[in-house]
């Protein structure tokens, strides 16, 4: 089994390192396949890995002191991400699936999300299994009538339906984005229906498990939003697929899992999830929110990767307000801002100081656009993969949220069952951040992707997908396009004619012949394209990189996104 996971660890990482460490450099050229889209870290194997426990305090004591210290002597420049394929892109694995970002998916599909049932019947029974009476989301498992297991879960008293709504729609963007997620869906139910299991426990204060009583039952529902007519408004999750192995870190990889063979703070969708939790104001992405769980399939299994317990989206509130308006802004312990503030005796102005409760007040607090910056968006404490990421890594999450039109919002808030005005806050509110997002990552790096080849005559087109162009970020009619070319890997340069706007929001040109390119002899094409927005300074280049087949054959190997104007070196 060594040697076997030695062999995939060494192909895989030379197979994606190798396609990423271009970017900028000289050439490397890329082989002439076609683009890995599946990770096969999904193999199966026997021996069951065995459960992780996560301390909370010894993490967040890890990652606030310790690891920033061990970084700071340590020599461990963050590089690139390993897991990324010859178009600048992530392929499907275990821990994260393509969907709206390639394929596409439509309003409804992005609003069932995960869910491919429905809601329990709310007309019971559901037999509790177990509860949590104290803490801030007090809940109770549940088996309901349809023989499923579900985690039930309450709004609490302070922040009106914030939690429970949280609780549906950030998985679903979660889900579309390409993430494993639980299905998750709001319910209103009367007591009634409720049944305590006789062998049901509950927690005491001191953390003891004790049986449980209708007394327990009260204390969990008296921190729940009720309806003037009795009802009970809650979320409920079930269960996910697979045995649970307690959460996945975000650094390291795990030593009983033998497709485990890439430093999770080196995976893309672990870095690139920054840029996500900052549009949704997901703060609270520790390890301790994610599960591992064994999948059996045939004798064996493999092991997937969700996030958990969303619920601290879109504007959680902390107490005192001093510490609540700082959360987004920086991490609970900020010792560079403390530092800071110490020095300059507090009189550096920072970005939540003026920071107040929008026109829903408590409900989504300071969840707002005003105050937002996509680049100084700060976790709870230090996330392992979040500091490592690289303008690439964000670019490309901005890619995935630029798909994400107002239909699907609304689609997806739509099953929060939130009041009308708390809806249409809610989302102007991610409209106006996604803004933000895209108009900073989308301007910088080249906002080209998703290259193809169409035939024109006797020659072929080369197009592109200009992603600012599609999402508004730059007004189609003074965008321009600026074209380079070289040949063979000598990178001699070829004339090729400037793109051109097609369709609205791609841009194509005509691609160059290769002098002596024939199927025997494939030659190497490099195609530097760079996007212009009059009054504005030009994005870096796409560099597309092609072998010509002779006649109007060309293939696409690859993409970069360099982070200068340099043309590529021989």
């Amino acid at each position: 089994m060594a040697s076997e996971r030695a062999y995939r660890r060494a192909t895989l990482a030379a197979a994606l390192t190798l396609l990423t460490a271009c970017g900028g450099g000289s050439l490397r050229p890329f082989p002439l396949t076609d683009p890995l889209w599946r990770d096969p870290d999904q193999r199966t194997f026997e021996q069951e890995p065995e459960e992780y426990y996560s301390p909370f305090v010894w993490d967040a004591t890890n990652q606030t002191v310790f690891r920033p210290i061990s970084r700071f002597f340590a020599v461990d420049p963050a590089g690139e991400a390993v897991n990324v394929n010859a178009l600048d892109e992530v392929p499907d694995s275990s821990w994260f699936v393509n969907r709206i970002g390639r394929h596409g998916l439509s309003p409804a599909e992005a609003a069932d999300g995960p869910c491919n049932i429905k809601a329990p019947d709310v007309l019971g029974p559901w037999i509790i299994k177990a509860a949590k009476p104290n803490g801030f989301n007090p809940g109770f498992f549940m088996k309901a009538s349809d023989g499923r297991r579900y985690l039930t879960k309450f709004d609490g008293v302070t922040e009106g339906p914030r939690p429970t709504a949280a609780d549906i729609i950030a998985p679903r963007l979660a889900h579309a984005a390409g993430y494993f997620v639980p299905c998750n869906h709001v319910v209103h139910f009367d007591r009634s229906i409720l049944r305590i299991d006789p062998k049901a426990k509950s927690e005491s204060k001191g953390g003891d498990k004790v049986a449980m009583t209708e007394k327990d039952l009260d204390q969990v529902l008296s921190k729940a939003i009720r309806l003037p007519d009795g009802r009970y408004r809650a979320s409920v999750s079930l269960f996910i697929e697979g045995k649970p192995l307690g959460p996945w870190k975000y650094e390291g990889r795990r030593a009983d899992d033998p497709n485990d063979v890439i430093d999770h703070q080196d995976r893309r969708e672990l870095r690139g999830l920054e840029v996500f939790a900052a549009w949704l104001g997901w703060t609270d992405t520790r390890e301790q929110n994610t599960m591992g769980t064994f999948v059996k399939q045939g004798a064996g299994g493999y092991v997937r990767h969700y996030l958990l317990d969303v619920g601290n989206c879109f504007g959680s509130l902390w107490e005192p307000p001093m510490l609540g308006r700082r959360i987004g802004h920086s991490y609970y312990l900020d010792i560079p801002y403390i530092t800071e503030d110490l020095v300059t005796f507090g009189t550096i102005k920072r970005p939540w100081d003026d920071s107040r409760f929008g026109p829903t007040g408590r409900t989504f607090g300071y969840y707002d656009v005003e105050h937002f910056d996509p680049e100084v968006f700060r976790s709870g404490y230090p996330n392992p993969a979040f500091v490592r990421k690289s303008e690439r890594d964000s670019a490309w999450m901005a890619r995935i949220i630029a798909r994400f039109g107002q239909e699907h919002l609304r689609s997806v808030l739509k099953r929060a069952e939130l009041a009308p005005e708390l809806e249409a806050r809610l989302l102007s509110v991610l409209i106006g951040r996604r803004k933000k997002l895209l108009e900073r990552y989308l301007t910088r790096l080249s906002p080209l992707a998703w290259p193809e080849l169409l035939p024109a005559g006797p020659s072929s087109h080369l197009c592109l997908e200009d992603v600012a162009v599609t999402t508004g970020v730059a007004p189609l009619a003074s965008r321009s396009y600026a074209t380079q070319a070289w040949a063979t890997t000598k990178l001699e340069p070829v004339p090729v004619v400037a793109g051109r706007a097609e369709r609205g929001h791609f841009v194509c040109l005509s691609l160059p012949k290769v002098a002596g390119a024939n199927p025997r002899s494939p030659r190497y094409l490099v195609v530097d394209v760079v996007a212009k927005t009059e009054g504005k300074a030009a994005t870096l280049p796409a560099r597309v990189h092609l072998y010509h087949l002779g006649g109007r054959d060309y293939r696409v190997v690859g993409l970069e996104r360099p982070y200068t104007d340099s043309p590529p070196r021989g």
